[in-house]
């Protein structure tokens, strides 16, 4: 059997027609993949921003604390712009509850529970250093009473601060941690 001319020129027409498509195919899908891929990085980097921003702001407050709080020890006084009912879980400001949400949206529990213990165990710092700030300031009563005071409420604002102190290095560590690019997945928040 022989096969005509043109019957020839038709399968010549069908088989290049038959490549156009299916390279039609492959570039769409191609095209639709690299666009799946694109969108799925820049997510990722969008839900990274967040998450840095969240660890930058934890961490300012940290150093903040942090800071005022050694500033008070040093000074055996809490100053006057730093009131400890403003730290206090009934009480506290919006700034602390939108690192806490932030942190909650973009980063591990673990990472959450060290930011809420720094706070709450700076919380307990300056409220022993205002009671050692008080029984040192007591001018009345006798002399024996005031040096009791003062030598029972200076070990438990020194063991306060130390305690403080102790939960920020372990925020500071939850804070490198959770900044690293690789977390798995099941340690993830979405």
């Amino acid at each position: 059997m022989t096969i005509s001319p043109v019957a020839l020129a038709l399968i010549g027409i069908g088989a290049t027609v038959l490549g156009a498509v299916l390279a039609m195919i492959s570039t769409l899908i191609s095209t639709r993949m690299t666009q799946r891929a694109t969108r799925d990085r820049e997510s990722d980097f969008k839900v990274w921003e967040r998450r840095a921003d969240a660890i930058e702001e934890a961490h300012r407050k940290m150093l903040a604390l942090g800071n005022a709080r050694d500033l008070a020890w040093q000074r055996r006084e809490v100053p006057t712009n730093l009131s400890p009912q403003g730290f206090d879980s009934g009480h506290q400001d919006e700034q602390f509850r939108l690192v806490v949400t932030k942190l909650m949206l973009y980063t591990t529990d673990e990472l959450v529970e060290a930011y809420q213990a720094s706070n709450t165990a700076f919380l307990k710092s300056i409220l022993a250093i205002q009671m050692l700030e008080l029984a040192l300031a007591e001018t009345g009563g006798p002399q024996a009473t005031r040096r009791r005071d003062i030598n029972l409420r200076a070990p438990v604002a020194a063991q306060a601060v130390a305690d403080s102190q102790a939960a920020d290095e372990r925020l500071a560590a939850a804070l490198r941690e959770s900044a690293l690019l690789g977390l798995t997945p099941e340690r993830q928040r979405r």
